[in-house]
């Protein structure tokens, strides 16, 4: 579709209780979008219904058809142009596309009712929102609602391009079979052509094109597409070869009299995945996964740059990653194309975080195919998850009761509908949509009685008791380790980041505050880093930072040593904060790295050597025997020496 419009900027709002159309009367805000109505001053603990107005010129041509589009909205919404609606749509993450050719005047109004609310029954979840609500490591009182990815109007002929997807199904020494399928919805009477092309983007090769005849194209189909690559370069991580891009190009013309009447284009990469056992396959060959969970990358994610998403991408790979789990929510298209660009594997999660009232199943089975069709062409998405953590957590805003623990319990060993009938039909439709992709049908624990533990979320070291359980669970539950997609425990920020948001001496900390709002866990911290050691926040920042990065060193080397035998990979969680907190990141909301984001990085170096020591410390006089191993992720064999050391902590030798 050619744009013709955008229609961010200057935007009017207010608060209404309900739209019945009448919304002249009473005061209106102001604000810049794309945006959050919470970034208002006076609307920062507003959620519910909002009301968005833009007033525009545009000077419609004949024989054009005109199409508003919404990119992004939280979370419900129904638009109204020039009086008339115009249809509603749901889903923060789906696109919504009404045509508007016949709604279309020289002066125009533009209506948005967007509703989007603070659910008070975290148990019965209604709206599908991920880690945006209900999370430990977002503002808990947060409410994203907001129009946070650009509006527009665009145009086309009388046959418009709706959807596309393509994937590599499979490969062959001579060429690559590329698969997709093509949604159109069309005026046009005569018979159309759809030309797909593959051009190469960032590299030197041939091209590739096909063409195919649409007879009696009328109304809204489906049509899909095989094309054939030969002599074709392949995608692969930074870690492992070149990320190789092609720009798939797709054209949808007369048959007659060739003239165009839609374009749709895309980046695209020929690459094909598998996953065995929870070890993932690239292209053919076995990769191993360093990565860790990527939190979104702003909590007003409305504000996010193409400029900011490649500057975590370059800070993921200084810190030797080559696979980023995005958390349980849907970024921008820019996080995507640059992840495509920058060679970074991506475990997509769709975003439901915890619990759901079974109701929702419908409208989740709807948008996961909106999520799969509109991101399934990245060749950065290596896993599609359904699902983080399926099981019934109380509202962490408030101290349990002993029926919240019992009942979180049961969903952990137990049962919980969602992940044993939701998931599972989710998962379902997953693999049929796109049976070129790993799915699994959530992450963390299946419960007590399941023949595949799956991944694992394991917190020796933080909630699970002494770190160096760990080690003993590694050996005798190998099983559970194949795949560990969370570790870690919470630090503070650097100095400099901290005191942007606490008092800077240390016996003037206010550690309500630092719980309550920026989301500390204070037992578990002193328990680890016992407070009373301190004098200094300096002194005390440091060593949480520095548990940090033994804990998170412990389980990469623990993890690296079942290399294959069964560990697929290491993902650490979490990678990033989206606002300013004290949680598990390796980089601060201002994206200034703490120490474990350097121990992490020696850890996850390709080739690595490293010593399995149980503990942090022993006692004088104690026997120890100390394993030294060497490992090595890249594709070629290497000749090294290892030299040990071992030096006294009271001594230069």
């Amino acid at each position: 579709m050619k744009g013709e419009l955008e229609l961010s900027g200057l935007w009017e709002l207010k608060p209404v209780g309900h739209f019945d159309g009448s919304y002249q009367s009473g005061h209106w805000f102001r604000q810049e979008l794309p945006g959050h109505w919470q970034e208002l001053a006076e609307l920062r603990n507003y959620s519910g219904r909002m009301l968005y107005r833009k007033n525009f010129h545009f000077s419609p041509e004949k024989n054009r058809r005109y199409w508003l589009k919404l990119n992004g909205v939280f979370y419900w919404t129904a638009a109204y142009l020039n009086g008339a609606r115009l249809g509603a749509s749901q889903g923060y993450f789906v696109p919504a596309l009404f045509e508007i050719t016949e709604n279309l005047a020289g002066e125009n109004e533009l209506l948005l009712e967007v509703l989007c609310e603070y659910e008070q029954d975290k148990i019965h979840k209604q709206q599908i929102l991920g880690v945006f609500h209900h999370w430990d490591c977002l503002y808990r009182d947060f409410c994203p609602g907001g129009i946070w990815q650009p509006v527009e109007i665009l145009s086309t002929g009388p046959a418009a391009i709706m959807e596309s997807c393509f994937r590599t199904i499979y490969l062959t020494p001579e060429y690559a079979r590329l698969e997709g399928s093509v949604l159109l919805d069309s005026h046009e009477r005569d018979d159309l052509e759809l030309k797909v092309s593959l051009l190469p983007e960032n590299h030197s090769g041939p091209a590739a094109e096909k063409s195919a005849a649409i007879f009696k194209p009328g109304g809204v189909k489906s049509y899909q597409q095989l094309l054939d690559l030969r002599e074709y370069k392949l995608w692969s991580t930074w870690d492992a070869g070149e990320p190789n891009l092609y720009r798939l190009r797709l054209e949808l013309k007369r048959r007659g009299n060739g003239e165009l009447s839609d374009v749709f284009e895309t980046l695209f990469g020929v690459r094909t995945l598998a996953l065995r056992d929870y070890l993932l396959q690239l292209n053919g060959q076995r990769l191993w996964l360093r990565g860790s969970n990527y939190a979104p990358g702003d909590y007003q994610i409305g504000s996010m740059t193409k400029e900011r998403y490649e500057k975590d991408l370059e800070l993921a790979r200084k810190a030797n990653l080559n696979i980023l789990r995005v958390h349980a929510h849907i970024e921008k298209p820019e996080f995507y194309e640059a992840a495509d660009r920058a060679g970074m594997l991506l475990w997509q999660d769709f975003p439901l975080q915890w619990n759901y009232d079974r109701s929702i199943l419908p409208e989740a089975l709807f948008q996961l195919e909106k999520m799969i069709t509109r991101l399934g062409h990245h060749p950065s998405i290596a896993i599609w998850c359904m699902h983080n953590e399926p099981l019934k957590m109380y509202d962490t805003r408030k101290k349990p009761s002993v029926f919240d623990w019992i009942r979180f319990a049961n969903s952990i060993f137990f049962y919980s509908w969602n992940r044993e009938v939701m998931d599972k039909q989710l998962l379902k439709k997953a693999r049929f949509l796109d049976p070129a992709r790993p799915a699994l049908h959530c992450s963390g624990e299946k419960g007590l009685f399941a023949r595949d533990p799956g991944d694992a979320h394991l917190y020796f070291g933080w909630y699970f008791g002494p770190l160096h359980f760990f080690s003993w669970f590694a050996r005798r539950r190998k099983k559970h380790c194949r795949m560990v997609t969370e570790f870690g425990a919470q630090s503070f920020p650097n100095y400099e980041s901290a005191i942007k948001f606490m008092n800077p001496e240390l016996d003037k900390l206010d550690w309500q505050e630092l719980e309550k709002k920026y989301l500390a866990q204070k037992f578990f911290l002193n328990l680890f880093v016992p407070l009373k050691k301190f004098q200094d926040l300096k002194t005390y920042i440091q060593a949480t930072q520095d548990y940090q990065a033994a804990v998170n060193r412990y389980y990469i080397d623990r993890l690296r040593w079942l290399k294959y035998r069964p560990a697929g990979g290491a993902i650490s969680f979490d990678f990033n904060d989206c606002n300013p907190a004290i949680t598990w990141s390796l980089i601060d909301y201002w994206r200034v790295p703490k120490s474990s984001y350097f121990e992490l990085a020696k850890a996850f170096s390709p080739v690595y050597a490293f010593a399995l020591i149980d503990r942090l410390r022993y006692k004088l006089n104690h026997r120890l025997t100390i394993p030294i191993f060497a490992v090595n992720d890249l594709r070629e064999a290497i000749a090294a020496r290892l030299d040990a050391r071992l030096l006294s902590p009271i001594s230069e030798e």
